[in-house]
């Protein structure tokens, strides 16, 4: 990375929102190497298609044991990881834990669990983004958003935006959070 910004604006649900990252150009989907982490071989295998039509170059681990094993094997190598929460012997929030402290790179929660507590914990324990299950092209196609963040910085910030909660409805759990904090 270097030390040019560039600012995207992206338009949703109605508002513009701005995310300024050091770049020396904009990334391009070819080059952001994504880690997909579920136990549902079936959700993986949708969740990947997704991501391979938006041109992400996509490894898929069905394990955190797996996903901790592969990031330690491929160090620098990833730019993202999309888990999910529900998993067995550990679970997306034990596995969002330590690839904080271990290799500080963005998270993006996935599960079909809409509660609003599980949003917020993973959102509060660092997750730049969560989304409900079942996953759709919209949910995936501006990801790159969070590999471009700055990898060095102890926490990642998320990008406010809408999150998909329901069917058709949109709320935004950062302002949550914010109201109540």
């Amino acid at each position: 990375m270097g030390a040019k910004t560039f600012e995207t604006y992206l338009k949703m649900a109605g508002n513009k929102h701005t995310s300024n990252q050091s770049s020396q150009a904009e990334p391009t989907f070819e080059a952001i190497q994504v880690m997909v982490v579920d136990d549902d071989v079936i959700c993986l295998s949708i969740v990947a298609g997704k991501l391979t039509t938006f041109k992400y170059q996509v490894v898929t681990v069905n394990s955190a044991e797996d996903a901790l094993g592969t990031l330690r094997s491929r160090s620098n190598f990833f730019h993202l990881i999309i888990m999910d929460v529900h998993m067995p012997v550990m679970d997306g929030f034990e596995l969002q834990n330590q690839v904080r402290e271990e290799f500080n790179l963005p998270v993006v929660l996935m599960s079909a669990d809409d509660n609003e507590s599980s949003m917020l914990r993973g959102l509060e324990g660092g997750a730049a983004f969560y989304i409900v299950k079942p996953v759709s092209y919209d949910d995936v196609k501006d990801l790159w958003e969070y590999a471009v963040s700055p990898r060095k910085s102890k926490l990642v910030t998320p990008i406010q935006r809408p999150l998909k909660v329901g069917a058709g409805s949109v709320a935004m759990v950062q302002e949550e959070k914010q109201k109540r904090e």
